[in-house]
């Protein structure tokens, strides 16, 4: 029988599994350790908004209505979020103080899962003096904003879910959050179709993305944004697609790829969205396709040429977004009457059953012969199954 010799690879060799086995037993301890903290962290939904006054009709800086629309949308995804959820909110000076006034309460009542932070929308800091007033008001003011997001929290969280003010939520914000776990492993976002069917076009025309169910086009209204991948992914700069030899030029997510793209598109993009979505033309395995349920627009309530498939499903619209002043005025009835409810709700003391009263009510008076309103089940039963399971949850507590 041959004796075993203990080389000095030998021991080399058992040195080494010895550490490894002790780093992975170590690891998993600590993991076990601080899991718990983790897992509160990783469960915190992020919502964020830009909001800042504008002009009327009169041609008069209004601030009472976009805080009035920012507060309604904030207040209808903490109302049925099951997870917390921290708001971010961009504004301007003299707003602040208003958003402060009537967040600080709603906190003090659901301080367990609701926090926010208020920040400036300040330009200076990532554009050139030149461009900062054109920036400022391309379109509304301080949309085009939301295109510094990522740099601006990417410290603060990996993803969130941007969205206008504009938006009331009929569903747990939580079912959109969680969407984040579907992406594949190119996705950095994820936004819905502005129209509920594929548009006719080229595919070499930069305002249209393709995908695999033909070409669309973005709305912007709600973002899933994971910050981490939009900074780190390589972006292609515009290029001559035709040209089969070309080879685009990639950067990473910043303020030189935004001004690259802006200052070559700029009389074409009339505001940030189309920019967004020249960008995403180029970059089409970038974004991954958001349901048009979450982003039911007026449009898709309007006639029968455009409708959205996901939502006239039994599971109804998930997030309503009143595009084209829809909660005012005579546009859409049926949209004014459930931004109405929501607006009018206190979240201190009001029973969640007065929403889809306060909303049917309106919409027999208000609305009754209009094509949303003879669809309007679309809104109101997800609505009633949220406001069932709000009650039901707060019985249990």
């Amino acid at each position: 029988m041959k004796r075993c010799r203990l080389t000095r690879f030998n021991i080399f060799f058992v040195w080494v599994t010895l550490l490894i086995g002790t780093y992975t037993l170590c690891g998993k301890w600590i993991q076990n350790l601080i899991g718990n903290s983790n897992k509160n962290v990783k469960d915190t939904i992020h919502l964020v908004a830009v909001s800042c006054g504008r002009p009327n009709y009169q041609g008069v800086r209004d601030i009472r209505k976009p805080l009035d629309l920012t507060l309604t949308m904030v207040k209808s995804a903490v109302l049925f979020a099951q997870s917390p959820l921290h708001v971010h909110i961009f504004t301007e000076d003299d707003m602040m103080p208003l958003f402060e006034a009537e967040l600080s309460s709603w906190s003090k009542t659901k301080r367990e899962r609701f926090k926010y932070k208020l920040y400036q929308a300040n330009y200076d800091e990532y554009l050139p003096p030149s461009l900062v007033k054109d920036w400022k008001k391309w379109y509304k003011p301080c949309g085009s904003f939301r295109l510094f997001l990522p740099m601006i929290l990417k410290d603060v969280t990996d993803a969130a879910i941007y969205t206008d003010s504009d938006v009331v939520f009929l569903k747990p914000i939580d079912q959109l959050w969680q969407q984040f776990a579907s992406f594949n492993e190119r996705q950095v976002a994820s936004i819905s179709p502005t129209a509920g069917h594929p548009l006719r076009g080229s595919r070499y025309n930069e305002n249209f993305i393709s995908h695999s169910s033909g070409l669309f086009q973005v709305n912007t209204g709600i973002m899933m944004m994971n910050f981490t991948r939009m900074l780190n992914s390589k972006w292609r700069v515009f290029y001559d697609e035709k040209d089969e030899t070309a080879e685009a030029e990639r950067m990473t997510y910043g303020v030189e790829l935004l001004l690259k793209y802006y200052e070559k598109y700029k009389d074409k993009a009339e505001h940030d969205q189309k920019l967004l979505n020249i960008m995403y033309h180029y970059n089409p395995d970038l974004l991954r396709q958001l349901s048009c349920s979450w982003n039911f627009k007026n449009n898709f309530c309007s006639d029968e040429n455009n409708v959205c498939s996901d939502a006239e499903s039994l599971e109804g619209a998930s997030a309503v977004h009143g595009i084209t002043s829809a909660f005012f005025g005579d546009v859409n009835p049926t949209f004014r009457a459930l931004y109405e409810a929501f607006l009018k709700f206190d979240m201190l003391e009001g029973d969640p059953h007065e929403l889809l009263q306060t909303f049917k009510s309106q919409l027999l008076s208000k609305a009754q012969g209009t094509y949303c309103a003879e669809k309007s089940d679309v809104i109101s039963r997800p609505l009633a199954r949220s406001v069932k399971n709000l009650m039901t949850s707060t019985m249990n507590k």
